[in-house]
């Protein structure tokens, strides 16, 4: 069945069923879905609402207020607070989770996965937080529930739906850098129905922390993005969302290269994106305890890159990137009793993907993925303190291995002020486009890549056209590429040992196999070589991650809150492990004097810091609605490098030395006529001016800012 269809079946089913939820719904008791679910808080962990007291498994929740009064305006701002998550800067702001790279974190916008992933690297600074009611963070396998790139956590960024009346907000800000940002949004609402616009603009000039070399550290840029919001209760037992985004940027940087006659050769580079997506949900109420959420989701991301010579506009380099993400989805909630709740879901994706890099086949113009998967989960309440969650999920794809992923959740309250959770399950992450489609051939350095699917096509016409010396490894004997997969622990919990203090403490462990790695598969007559991706590594993670949030008393009309968080990380190769505990690595130091490396001289993956810590202390004055707040965290010394090729970091000068970041904002609102008010915010981000030029280029230093916000 074609996409297209089930869009139309979709929306058929929609209107149809209007008429029969228009319906009275009949008296029943008082076990219902929308009884039982007073706070509708959560909703990531579980795919249904849930106190965040009540989640069985690692989860924060970052509401709009605490995002807008500590000066965020972009997602990676956000996230930088939160203890255990890290920024790791490769091809954009990416995200690390209990020491996963990027591509394991899937980031969600209500719900539905974002795309556009560059070498692994989701971009945070894509997103605004700006129109978000909160932002979720799960850690841990979720795969369970939202399948591949879930291994590490899960993001999700919840918009907030009109509200009744009118609302109008404007909201300006300027800062270092020619940094500059604008945003207007109005809604109108009535008790049926809502509709809410957001329009933003996001700039800057750029920054340059090697002045001495010709181009920018970071690229200046303009960043367009609007975003809408639909409510509309069709019937009495029906509400249908409908949720749009589209966002565009256009930056322009320059390079240096060194000529043939020896003299620097100036380019300018010029990107544009642009990203989109369409998020049509329906939820019907089959009767008091069953529920019946139906979604489409279309999203699009494309790019593309110029280079040219700057003496003459010579076309140096040209790429061009463009992918469709297509979903269909229903998920019914059935709750049998207080003590029994099962939700079971199904659906489709397609995908398609074009571009410089990724050939299509003969018959079609963009290679195309499709998907198919099912997911159980029940929620088993045998007394009022313990909840026993289970969930499932099979995966089908047509170009790699399927995949069963469970997990088992257990939640125990034996006191009101103690929360035990523990958690054991499996996560995957399906093969990335490059490492399936990818058919690219670097024309000056002579090598070439093919993904799992293109690699017996590509050797083919190697060999065809004469550009292969040897054969390595016959692409007719390989075994088909398989998701990467893991096994994770995580056991914590959450106590209140006494009045305004809350500490939080989770161990977690990750086992992982069958990691994708590049090897060569033939050599060619230039002397360069063929490579193609194949299941080869296994490494593991584990540490404690952990938070102290206090409230002091600081009398009528104050209000403070100081939280203090904290990981110790391991995140280690087995192979490496077993090669130094066989006494088979060596190092070597600057003057080339070899020495033998032990297990004690390992200290991880490369861009893995053993220990992490943030801070966050904000104080209110109520009666003047004053608010300050003072963001900070530091990192120890992590791997960047390998000097002396032995695969991992051991130098001192392999390492980026350990370093901490502040950042300060004051906030203050002003009420005005009737319901209007004024809002204005300073701040400082990096207020020690802490730079990393060669290690962190997402550091530029001090940066000031100011902000004006209207609103009626």
């Amino acid at each position: 069945m074609t996409y297209r269809a089930i869009c139309v079946i979709w929306l058929g089913a929609v209107l149809g069923v209007g008429r029969v939820a228009a319906q009275p719904t009949p008296g029943g008791g008082a076990d219902t879905l929308r009884s039982v679910v007073l706070r509708p808080i959560v909703v990531t962990a579980t795919r249904a609402e849930k106190a965040l007291e009540d989640v069985a498994v690692p989860t924060t929740v970052l509401s709009a207020e605490a995002m807008r009064r500590q000066g965020a305006t972009r997602l990676s701002e956000v996230l930088v607070t939160v203890p255990g998550l890290l920024l790791f800067d490769d091809h954009g702001t990416g995200l690390q989770v209990q020491g996963f790279a990027p591509e394991y974190t899937l980031i969600l916008l209500d719900g539905e996965p974002v795309i556009g992933r560059t070498a692994g690297t989701l971009d945070l600074d894509r997103l605004m937080v700006q129109g978000l009611e909160r932002v979720e963070i799960v850690r841990g396998p979720s795969s369970s529930l939202y399948g591949s790139e879930a291994l590490a956590g899960v993001v999700n960024l919840i918009t907030a739906l009109p509200d009744q009346g009118e609302q109008l907000s404007a909201t300006l800000r300027a800062g270092s850098f020619g940094t500059s940002e604008a945003t207007l949004s109005a809604g109108v609402g009535r008790e049926r129905a809502g509709l809410r616009l957001l329009l933003n603009r996001y700039a800057s000039d750029g920054y340059d922390l090697t002045p001495a070399s010709f181009g920018p550290t970071a690229p200046a840029f303009t960043d367009w993005t609007a975003d809408a919001r639909l409510r509309w209760d069709a019937a009495e037992r029906l509400e249908v969302r409908l949720g749009g985004r589209i966002s565009r940027q256009d930056q322009q940087s320059g390079f240096a290269l060194t000529g043939p006659d020896g003299a620097a050769v100036r380019y300018d580079d010029r990107g544009h994106r642009v990203d989109w997506s369409l998020h049509p949900e329906a939820v019907l109420r089959l009767a008091d305890r069953f529920r019946l959420t139906t979604t489409l989701y279309g999203a699009g991301y494309r790019t593309r890159v110029r280079q040219r010579r700057q003496q003459d506009d010579a076309l140096y380099y040209a790429d061009d990137f463009d992918q469709r993400y297509l979903k269909a989805e229903a998920q019914l909630d059935a709750l049998w009793s207080t003590r029994h709740l099962t939700s079971v879901g199904a659906g489709l994706v397609q995908e398609r993907l074009g571009g410089d890099r990724y050939a299509g086949e003969a018959d079609r113009a963009f290679p195309e993925a499709r998907q198919r998967y099912a997911f159980l989960q029940h929620a088993w309440f045998p007394g009022a303190s313990v909840e026993l969650n289970a969930s499932a999920r099979y995966d089908a794809h047509d170009d790699y291995a399927a995949r069963l992923t469970p997990r088992l959740a257990l939640l125990l309250k034996p006191a009101e002020a103690l929360r035990l959770r523990a958690s054991i399950g499996s996560g995957f992450k399906a093969p990335a486009f490059r490492q399936l489609y990818l058919a690219f051939t670097n024309a000056a350095a002579g090598y070439s890549v093919f993904g799992s699917t293109r690699l017996a096509e590509g050797i083919a016409r190697l060999q065809a056209e004469g550009q292969l010396d040897q054969v390595l490894l016959d692409p007719a004997g390989l075994d088909p590429l398989r998701a990467e997969s893991s096994v994770a622990v995580n056991v914590g919990g959450t106590v209140q040992p006494g009045p305004g203090l809350a500490v939080t403490v989770n161990g977690f462990y990750n086992d992982v196999h069958d990691l994708i790695e590049t090897q060569p598969v033939a050599r060619k007559t230039n002397g360069q070589f063929v490579y193609g991706y194949f299941n080869l590594a296994r490494i593991y993670t584990r540490g404690v991650e952990a938070e102290v949030r206090l409230h002091p008393s600081a009398g009528a009309g104050h209000r403070a809150e100081v939280a203090l968080g904290y990981q110790f990380l391991q995140a280690r190769d087995r192979e490496v492990v077993r090669a130094l505990e066989r006494g088979t690595v060596y190092g070597r130091d600057p003057g080339g004097r070899e020495y033998r490396l032990g297990v004690a001289d390992y200290t991880g993956l490369f861009g893995r810091s053993p220990h992490a810590a943030t801070l966050q202390v904000r104080y209110d004055h109520l009666p003047s609605d004053l608010t300050a707040s003072l963001r900070g965290r530091w990192r120890s010394r992590y791997g960047y490098s390998d000097l002396d090729g032995n695969g991992l970091a051991n130098r001192p000068d392999e390492f980026v030395p350990a370093y901490a970041v502040f950042d300060a904002t004051l906030t203050r609102a002003f009420p005005l006529a009737r319901r209007a008010e004024a809002e204005v915010q300073l701040g400082v981000d990096n207020l020690f001016d802490v730079t990393r030029p060669a290690y962190v280029p997402s550091l530029p230093g001090r940066r000031w800012y100011a902000a004006l916000r209207l609103s009626l």
